[in-house]
């Protein structure tokens, strides 16, 4: 371990800005709480985690539009999704891309140190191969361990204080039917005959979308309960009454994950892709058991195995909870 790797400690200043989408939201916050476990003063410019500050103790929670430069000044080190990128040169700026940084960056020619240390391979992206099969939450633990020196066997927080779940919660399920990618979602048809297996079963199934969505999807899902939150402690509190979830590839799965729930993921990719939830090990894949191109586009969404899930799940027909 470099002596750059050794600086980050009790007292030292760390800002992150993660970009506003919800799943890459969670990975930040997961390692601001590795940056906490080190001892580090940590905060974070997120407008969504402004909503649910009571729930992370000890971390900084700042609002509004992400003043990086600001950051900079007033901080050791800051850590950003590239999605903030400003043109200034900030000496301790590292920037964090997903899968890849834009071309035009060149990031031997912004070092970035820390203390005068200069932290190699600052600048990075948090999937360094995309077919290792390991999830973004590995991934970011190992740009946590493997550039900023900490030590993954420290406990980290966790969401803190948050509402006592609801008698019922054991038996209820939320649905993520939509993301801000159509490519990615599966079918209304095929998440109804779902919703109707399960409750079937005895289970409490609710739908979550977003407020644009609600009116329309709640006309498509009329038999169930359709939410839309206006901010994200909405959705928090309302995840903490349920112990499952059922998502798109979206950040509904990825904060289910986060909060301990159990989590199956629809997807047409392979079962291990990078993107799935990956906060514990209650998550399983769902993906087509065969799929075919046409006219230019990929038939996945009848060959989903919705059986899968409604077998891997508990009956509670005629049970209390």
């Amino acid at each position: 371990m470099s002596e750059s790797k050794t600086l980050i400690g009790p007292g030292v200043s760390v800002a992150l800005v993660p970009c506003p989408a919800l799943g890459d939201t969670t990975l930040f916050l997961r390692l601001a709480w590795r940056l906490q476990a080190a001892g580090a003063k940590v905060s974070l410019a997120s407008a969504s985690l402004a909503s649910i500050h009571e729930y992370l103790p000890g971390l900084e929670i700042i609002g509004g539009k992400p003043d990086v430069v600001g950051l900079a000044e007033r901080n050791d080190l800051v850590i950003c999704a590239i999605d903030w990128q400003v043109d200034a040169s900030l000496g301790n700026v590292a920037y964090l891309a997903g899968k890849k940084l834009p071309r035009a960056f060149k990031p031997e020619q912004q070092p970035v140190s820390l203390f005068g240390y200069e932290i190699a391979g600052a600048h990075n992206v948090i999937c360094r191969d995309p077919k290792a099969g390991k999830s973004m939450v590995q991934w970011i633990d190992l740009y946590a361990e493997q550039i900023l020196g900490l030590d993954l066997t420290q406990p980290i927080a966790g969401l803190q204080a948050m509402p006592v779940p609801r008698a019922d919660a054991a038996r209820r399920v939320a649905i993520f039917p939509t993301t801000p990618h159509a490519s990615k979602n599966f079918s209304c048809s095929g998440f109804r005959r779902l919703a109707r297996s399960l409750a079937a079963r005895g289970w409490l199934v609710e739908f979550v979308v977003i407020p644009a969505e609600q009116q329309r999807l709640s006309a498509e899902y009329a038999d169930y309960r359709v939410h839309a939150f206006a901010d994200l402690k909405g959705l928090v509190d309302f995840l903490r009454t349920c112990s499952v979830v059922i998502s798109n590839d979206s950040g509904g799965g990825h904060l289910g994950s986060l909060m301990g729930l159990r989590t199956f993921t629809i997807t047409r990719r392979r079962t291990d892709f990078t993107w799935r939830p990956g906060f514990n090990e209650l998550n399983c894949v769902i993906n087509p058991v065969l799929s075919f191109k046409w006219l230019g586009n990929t038939v996945w969404r009848p060959f989903i195995p919705l059986r899968r899930i409604v077998q891997a799940l508990p009956n509670w027909k005629g049970r209390q909870a």
